[in-house]
């Protein structure tokens, strides 16, 4: 008689509980990879259309951080040049057609400083704040530390640069930015610079 070659019961449980502990092991680290390869894209690109649109708005109008005196102005100068899907010109913030919600603020609204001839980014005017999905997200800062779904940019110089802060900073207003980033809280976001190098 012949003998029928095959895998046991035993076997086949086996395998599969291997297979299982591997994929339990790995997905989480493969979901992780994923998001923070999103972030990254999201951020180059906030940053990239950002600066390009201020240098832009400088070259077409003569109007760039130098000539921000209030959150309107500074909103309109992005407004004007990006594709807007959702309007919020009470709040001076805008979602575009990629799903961000750029939110603009001057810090000193009733104080006639400009907030693009600043060297030092300790004591910026403009901000701007990225959420890169959206309202789909847990709403967190990134930091010097991790990728998270909020981002927050200054003007310097008529240039757009990354601030995002340390630890479990966030900027609940704007007044919170401006104590923060006076303070030793923020500095230049290593996230962001580590974005845009890799």
């Amino acid at each position: 008689m012949k003998s029928k070659k095959g895998f046991t019961l035993a076997e086949v449980l086996v395998t599969l509980a291997v297979i299982g502990v591997v994929a339990a092991l790995t997905i989480p680290t493969i979901i992780q990879n994923s998001q923070e390869k999103q972030a990254k894209t999201s951020i180059k690109k906030a940053l990239s259309v950002t600066n390009q649109i201020l240098s832009l708005s400088i070259a077409e109008n003569g109007i760039g951080g130098s000539s921000v005196n209030n959150s309107a102005v500074l909103y309109d100068i992005f407004k004007d040049y990006m594709k807007v899907m959702v309007d919020d010109s009470t709040n001076y913030s805008f979602t575009t057609a990629d799903g961000m919600v750029y939110s603009f603020y001057k810090v000193n609204d009733d104080i006639d400083i400009p907030c693009g001839n600043l060297d030092n980014p300790k004591t910026a005017e403009c901000l701007i704040e990225i959420d890169i999905n959206g309202n789909s997200g847990n709403e967190v800062p990134g930091t010097t530390d991790s990728y998270n779904d909020l981002y927050y940019l200054i003007i310097q110089n008529n240039a757009v640069v990354p601030a995002n802060g340390q630890g479990d900073w966030q900027p609940s207003t704007v007044a919170t930015f401006r104590a923060g980033i006076s303070g030793s809280s923020v500095q230049i976001d290593d996230v962001t610079r580590e974005a845009i190098l890799n």
